[in-house]
């Protein structure tokens, strides 16, 4: 039964509750942790070990259950929860069962649905309103009162993105009718403050424009180029460089609308193309392959293990053959999962990109090839899980080039080529570590650097991570940083930085794996993780298995197909150490979770070093 109608929740500031009457404050911090922690998860169950963990950061105390029941007993009495109807006890922890409309993160969430539709439909007055609305909620820093453990840090990231997506669209909504001159101070204020946000960026161009400042328009991008390409070695976005463009030769369609003008339905922006990499090294050959397939008419298809760069390599493609497609280029997310809105996406990115897009509600095309023909377009499916996501694309109409990456070969595609991408050689690993960090930082401690690309498995994702972490940090020393990375169990821990992170990177190989129901596959990685040699044979695995050797086969390959794992030329397949390290968190997580009282034991089981095999020597094949 939901909470009754008068309970309201508030954590866009201090976490507060409403009792009919009056806004009320949580005394207990623990108490006030446990009630922010269930409304985050509100009608979902959170497990008990998942509440110890962030209530005392893994380092529970034996009470603690007993401690976690008596904060839950107190907070039903806080909330007047007298028969546990709200805040109830449900198998693996505790639940809380109120409406999401009822706290004001939902509430936003609902206001900013409507805003973004408002505006969609041409209704740009309608939107402000409705971003206003949401954007007055916030009451300072989200979850302000709350300890900042893993999960409320990770909440809090996400809700300033919200904030400041949502400021960025209502300040769009505002350019629309003509407002520039009233939003100049504020833009000017939320570029100090987000510098790196190019959105807020474009908005001060376009801005500063329409208020007949077209130099200092121009000299806004000239300084924003100028810090993305010292702090980060990159280029401004596609959309920015195009923005430039227009301002530059006096674009008409930038300038203010008139007013008293009511405003008809505005096209969708087209989507933003991801800019060129900084820095590729050690893919030239790789390069080569996919710009000559493309170029001869053939599907290029960039497959290989979770972390090697591949959305990488074929954006950088996608720039090199950019001057052969002037109708632009697409790139589509497919997220890796295998299902059929995969096609949908595709044709509402390239109807959007074309200034074709259906109205929102409608589907969208049938068939593209009517809408694709007489076009020269490169389309880039990033992350694709099967075939049939884009086998409703083939034939591709004459003048369509396409890339394609996912972790497995995305087999049943005629006229694909291939191409194959791992782990770097050393020495293309250690120059991605120059670029970041200078030559003078990494000769200062050469050893450190080479031993900073062997704990990285060479893997560039990792690599870059590491370097880019290191960049952020210029008074840390490599080899104190690679000190950290010594200790596989918190080697991914250090491995993080900003968006980037190597353990969600593999957390998604295994999420694709685990929605295909392969459990013997999963079972596969689990006990590979334990065992402290690589490349494998098949015969090492049915062992390891207990099982047929051409079962164990069908679960290398599964987990070959996902990302986690290399075939090699030879018949074994290869896993990374930082695999290995991610599957012995996983299989510690999965054995709490099927046996929270024998924690130890499992642990312990795994520790035994009879299950541990001496390492090879052999090369690592490449």
């Amino acid at each position: 039964m939901p909470a009754p109608p008068r309970l309201r929740f508030r954590l866009l500031g201090p976490v507060e509750f409403h009792d009919g009457t009056q806004w009320l404050g949580i005394g207990s911090a623990k108490q006030r942790a446990l009630l922010a922690m269930l409304l985050l998860k509100v009608n979902q169950a959170v497990s008990l070990e998942q509440l110890m963990s962030e209530l005392w950061d893994d380092n529970p105390p034996v009470s603690a259950s007993g401690l976690v029941a008596g904060y839950a007993y107190r907070l039903r009495r806080a909330l007047d929860d007298r028969g546990g109807r709200i805040l109830t006890t449900r198998s693996p922890g505790y639940r809380l069962v109120v409406s999401g409309e009822t706290i004001d993160i939902g509430e936003c969430e609902r206001l900013l649905r409507r805003a973004h539709a408002d505006v969609a439909a041409g209704l740009p007055a309608s939107g402000i309103e409705r971003f206003d609305e949401a954007l007055a909620l916030w009451r300072g820093l989200p979850l302000a009162d709350v300890r900042p453990t893993p999960m409320i840090m990770a909440e809090i990231a996400r809700l300033e993105e919200t904030r400041i997506s949502a400021l960025e669209a209502r300040i769009g909504a505002e350019l629309q009718l003509g407002r520039h001159t009233m939003l100049l101070p504020e833009l000017k204020v939320l570029v100090s403050q987000h510098p790196l946000r190019e959105r807020l960026h474009a908005h001060l161009m376009t801005a500063l424009y329409q208020d007949g400042q077209q130099a200092v328009a121009l000299g806004a991008y000239r300084d924003l180029r100028k810090l993305l390409v010292d702090e980060l070695g990159i280029e401004p976005s596609q959309l920015l460089q195009t923005l430039e463009q227009r301002i530059l030769r006096n674009d008409p369609s930038l300038r203010a609308p008139e007013p008293g003008i009511r405003l008809a339905a505005t096209p969708r922006p087209q989507p933003s193309f991801p800019a060129d990499p900084a820095v590729l090294r050690g893919r030239d050959e790789h390069l080569e392959q996919l710009v000559t397939a493309v170029r001869g008419g053939r599907i290029g298809v960039v497959q290989g293990l979770s972390g090697a760069g591949k959305t990488a390599l074929a954006v950088h493609a996608a720039h090199r053959l950019a001057a052969d497609y002037p109708d632009g280029l697409v790139f589509v997310p497919m997220g890796g999962v295998q299902e059929p809105p995969g096609y949908a996406r595709v044709a509402q990115a390239v109807t959007q990109a074309l200034g074709s897009a259906p109205p929102p509600g409608e589907d969208p095309p049938a068939d593209l090839s009517t809408i694709l023909a007489g076009r020269r377009m490169l389309i880039v499916l990033d992350d694709v899980a099967a075939p049939a996501e884009v086998q409703r694309l083939e034939p591709l109409p004459p003048g369509i080039g396409m890339i394609i990456t996912a972790r497995s070969g995305v087999t049943g595609l005629d006229r694909v080529t291939r191409v194959h991408v791992g782990a770097l050689a050393p020495a293309d690993a250690l120059e991605v570590i120059r670029f970041y960090l200078g030559t003078e930082r990494l000769d200062a401690d050469p050893a450190a650097a080479w031993t900073l690309v062997q704990r990285c498995d060479a893997l560039p994702l990792a690599v870059r991570v590491a370097a880019a972490r290191l960049a952020s940090r210029p008074n840390w020393p490599i080899a104190a940083y690679v000190a950290r990375l010594a200790d596989p169990a918190v080697r991914l821990d250090a491995l993080v930085c900003e968006s980037m992170s190597v353990r969600e990177c593999l957390a998604d190989a295994v999420r694709q794996l685990t929605g295909w129901g392969d459990g013997e596959a999963l079972r596969a990685l689990r006990q590979l993780a334990w065992l402290n040699r690589s490349p494998v044979t098949v015969a090492d695995l049915a062992a390891l298995l207990d099982r047929s050797p051409a079962a164990a086969e069908r679960c290398a390959e599964r987990l070959v197909d996902c990302g986690l794992a290399e075939a090699l030329p030879d018949g074994r397949y290869h896993v990374l150490e930082l695999v290995r390290v991610y599957a012995r968190e996983l299989d510690r997580d999965m054995a709490r979770k099927a046996s929270p009282s024998s924690d130890r034991g499992a642990a312990a089981d795994h520790a035994d070093p009879r299950r541990v095999v001496k390492p090879l020597r052999s090369p690592r094949s490449r």
